[in-house]
């Protein structure tokens, strides 16, 4: 049986979905380090969204044994109580044990111009290595990085 493994890892950015204002958030997780919880608060929209990391030493988990985050999606348009401005009106989070996502998170109220966004789900399920954004008093704008790794098997011949 021939082993696989990944080389040459691609980082791949998808986003902003939102406001298309300059990023002020940017998580990346090293390696060996994962998302345990999503924290989102929100009620006419998405107020703040939150990540508890793990290190390989240990937390608490609050997502499933080897569960991970592999996409996100929601909607985004213009917040009439804040002055029009771009901000998350909703956002689920996917994972691989729960591909139809949790949420939808924020009721959307208030806003205008909505659109819908998804991040890209890739065919293996790759796991979500950092996200990145922009908020203010709500959360504007919301991306994630995804590594893309090119499958080589043992057997291959590499030249």
């Amino acid at each position: 049986m021939a082993q696989e493994y990944a080389k040459d890892q691609i980082v791949l950015k998808h986003g902003p979905y939102g406001s298309q204002c300059a990023e002020n958030f940017c998580l990346v997780l090293e390696d060996n380090e994962s998302v345990k919880e999503v924290i989102i608060r929100h009620g006419f929209i998405v107020d703040a969204i939150g990540f508890v990391i793990a290190k390989p030493c240990g937390n608490t988990i609050t997502l499933k044994c080897g569960e991970y985050v592999t996409q996100i999606s929601g909607t985004y348009g213009n917040y009439k109580y804040q002055c029009n401005q771009t901000t998350i009106a909703t956002i689920k989070i996917h994972t691989n044990l729960c591909p139809s996502g949790y949420g939808p998170y924020g009721q959307g109220c208030g806003v205008e111009n909505v659109k819908c966004f998804s991040t890209p789900c890739s065919n293996n399920n790759s796991p979500v290595t950092g996200y990145f954004g922009r908020h203010n008093n709500y959360l504007e704008s919301i991306g994630v990085f995804v590594k893309k790794g090119i499958i080589i098997s043992s057997s291959s011949k590499i030249i």
